[in-house]
């Protein structure tokens, strides 16, 4: 932490320009022992650019032309003196400046480090660092909005409100344990278990709220599944509009998952195809179908795809039990030929549902699918349009806070010591604080900002 610390902050390659990030003590040092400018304002003005130009300091050799611009702290991204230098895009360029900086005493950040140092010094909390990653990663709108939405607090405001209410809750429990014979008035145990439901209900809300916000950052993962030759691999082209997987009428010509993404409306999907499900198959494709069901297990939505123009056999038996109880939505591909049964054929597996009918080949019926596909990444409501957390840590977090707090509902309702109860909600105070990074240990930053690319 006491290192100043100097990355490439654009990508590498040729581009526009590229912008050198320094932070640390010696940022400026660094910074100005390369820098001249015929302005002479040195050192440079605070969150002022400069036009100058980077020196080799040992041959005098111009190296590039570029803008300077200093930030003095606290008052920058990482809290401590940060200067960027924005200079001509390409590699050379860009790789030469960064040599000279760091020849000149700085060294290079590792994955996230700038982040990082913003987090250790208080310029965002760990859900607010996290939100930069998703920034960066956002493959579609609205996963965008629910990083800016969490990078400027959002998701951290309403936490820290919960905190505080269990801080409240915590300091009516520790002054009638310790001051429970100076003939006091406390708060009843009935309001303070109020207080305690009521906290624990606006978690589980939020532990809920996991599925919509793994489908914002994610994006919703929709396995095809289905026997040999059904249309899998034509519907996975006609999805993503590009012959990405082969199609013979060979049965089982797809030996492994493939996977796309497509974009439907304002969320992105990934479409996995697969080798079809049938009995007694070869030694290869017995592999592709244990892959099958794994991204069957891994997947948000199975579309399972029956082909009426022929017999129903054995396999489509397999299908049916394969898929179970996993939310689905069944297809009955190849409705450009003459269909041999329908849906009453498959009663028992359908229950209440409406097979869709489409022609992978033709097109025909592939809105309806895609209006479907939303539908079920939906759940009836509009997506991004609340909180949502987006992270397993988050979720895992807000869930023991959750139980913690049951178990100190349980021990207020069956008369236990208010040293009971107060054990149980200082649990879920630092599954909390774990969320914001009020508490946190070195392998959990080391993991997180790991994630991060260099520069960042």
């Amino acid at each position: 932490m006491n290192d100043t610390i100097a990355a490439l902050a654009t990508p590498h390659g040729e581009g526009g320009i590229s912008v050198i990030r320094i932070s640390g003590e010696k940022a400026l040092t660094v910074a100005t022992n390369l820098f001249h400018s015929a302005s002479s304002i040195l050192p440079p003005p605070s969150q002022k650019v400069l036009f100058g130009e980077i020196r080799d300091p040992d041959s005098g050799q111009v190296i590039d032309e570029v803008l300077l611009t200093y930030f003095k702290k606290p008052n920058s991204y990482t809290g401590e003196h940060v200067v960027e230098i924005s200079g001509h895009g390409g590699t050379l360029v860009s790789t030469t400046l960064l040599q000279l900086i760091l020849k000149q005493g700085a060294r290079l950040a590792e994955p996230g480090e700038f982040t990082r140092r913003a987090f250790i010094h208080g310029r965002l909390d760990l859900t607010q660092a996290e939100a930069v990653a998703d920034l960066i990663d956002a493959a579609s709108t609205k996963a965008l909005n629910a990083a800016v939405s969490q990078l400027k607090g959002g998701l951290s405001e309403r936490i820290n409100k919960l905190f505080e209410q269990l801080l409240a809750v915590q300091a009516q429990l520790e002054a009638a344990i310790d001051f429970s014979e100076e003939g006091l008035t406390f708060q009843s145990r009935e309001t303070t278990g109020r207080q305690i439901e009521d906290v624990k209900k606006e978690m589980l809300l939020l532990v809920q709220s996991f599925r919509q916000g793994k489908i914002i950052r994610e994006g919703m993962r929709v396995t095809l599944v289905g026997k040999p030759n059904v249309g899998k691999s034509s519907l996975l082209n006609s999805l993503v509009q590009e012959d990405r997987a082969i199609v013979t009428d060979i049965p089982g010509t797809t030996r492994d998952t493939l996977e796309e993404r497509v974009r439907i409306k304002d969320i992105h999907v990934v479409v996995v195809d697969s080798a079809g499900l049938r009995d007694n198959p070869e030694m290869i494709e017995e592999e592709g179908i244990r892959r099958t069901r794994i991204a069957l297990e891994q997947s948000d939505l199975a579309l399972v795809l029956f082909d009426p123009s022929q017999p129903i056999d054995g396999n489509d038996e397999l299908l049916m039990n394969e898929v179970g109880d996993k939310l689905r939505c069944v297809l009955f591909n190849k409705s450009d030929l003459e269909q041999n049964w329908t849906k009453d054929s498959i009663k028992s597996f359908l229950q209440s549902e409406k097979p869709i009918s489409l022609s992978a080949k033709t097109g025909n019926g592939l809105e309806n699918l895609k209006e479907a596909i939303y539908n079920h990444a939906i759940q009836g409501g509009r997506i991004g349009e609340s909180i949502a957390i987006t992270r397993e840590r988050h979720r895992d977090h807000l869930q023991q806070a959750a139980d913690a707090l049951s178990t100190a509902s349980k021990s207020m309702n069956s008369g236990c010591s208010e040293e009971l109860i107060a054990v149980d909600v200082t649990l879920a105070m630092e599954h909390l604080g774990s969320v914001l990074g009020k508490t946190f240990s070195e392998d959990l930053l080391d993991k997180i900002f790991g994630q991060f690319c260099i520069g960042k």
